[in-house]
């Protein structure tokens, strides 16, 4: 009886935390994914490209703006790619049983989200895609950051340093769902300040704070990670288990909440 009411050891409560979220995680991704093949390739399929404008946008589609629609459909359909390359990038099995799928698709991943991370440079200071100066700032530095980790997480691979390339391979692949991150932000900020009365805007500062937290917070809480990863003391291990279980919850009530409210009344 003593024995079936066992907790599970330190590592494995953090294994199993980190596995939890990943896959609230992947399902949230998976219905932005299927939102991004059903707006915009629902649109390229049928040619009706002004419908694109049904979803607000900073700039969306423009008639006559040949290269600004091509960049911003590009962004948007390969954003929808990028995310699915990513998660077949965290699946254990596939590194094991696949290796050369697992080298292919990294190649894929990081390629695409160095082409999605320029296009949403051109759409933001050159088209004029802005939301306001703060939220263009933080997006400027996810942008810049993805360009630094994808590189290293490159150079890491072509020197079989694996420990190394992992880290920052997860570090770019946070780094790269910092729009995913910033609508369940937004959603979960909104589950909790709206009954309060308080409003989200672009130009306001909670935006800006969901804004720069979209990136900082993923980033900070897997550095919080591979330290726990580390540490020698079983209660850093349990802990940080714990919180990544708790942070599982949050992540799937914000990826409900943006299917429900973002998402799906586009559709």
């Amino acid at each position: 009886m003593n024995a079936s009411l066992r907790l599970p050891s330190p590592p494995r409560l953090l294994s199993a935390g980190a596995t939890f979220w990943f896959v609230t995680a992947t399902l949230g991704q998976l219905a932005f994914v299927v939102f991004i093949a059903a707006f915009f390739g629902g649109a390229l399929a049928t040619g009706d490209l002004a419908g694109l404008n049904a979803k607000p946008h900073v700039t969306g589609y423009v008639p006559g703006d040949i290269v600004g629609n091509t960049q911003f459909l590009g962004h948007a359909v390969l954003a929808g790619l990028v995310t699915f390359a990513g998660l077949w990038q965290l699946v254990p099995a596939l590194r094991r049983r696949w290796p050369a799928v697992h080298r292919w698709n990294g190649r894929l991943f990081l390629g695409v989200a160095l082409v999605v991370t320029l296009t949403g440079f051109w759409l933001v200071w050159v088209r004029g895609s802005r939301l306001g100066t703060g939220s263009d700032l933080s997006i400027s530095l996810n942008g810049l950051l993805i360009l630094c980790f994808a590189v290293l997480a490159w150079r890491s691979a072509l020197r079989r340093d694996v420990a190394t390339h992992r880290r920052h391979a997860l570090r770019a692949w946070l780094l790269v769902n910092g729009v995913w991150f910033l609508r369940i932000g937004i959603m979960l900020a909104g589950l909790v300040l709206t009954p309060l009365g308080i409003k989200i805007d672009y130009q306001g500062a909670t935006f800006i704070l969901v804004s720069v937290g979209s990136w900082v917070v993923p980033l900070a809480v897997l550095e919080l990670y591979f330290r726990a990863e580390r540490s020698p003391h079983a209660w850093v291990k349990t802990a940080m288990g714990t919180a990544l279980g708790l942070l599982a919850f949050a992540t799937l009530a914000g990826s409900l909440a943006a299917a429900a409210f973002m998402w799906w009344p586009v559709l």
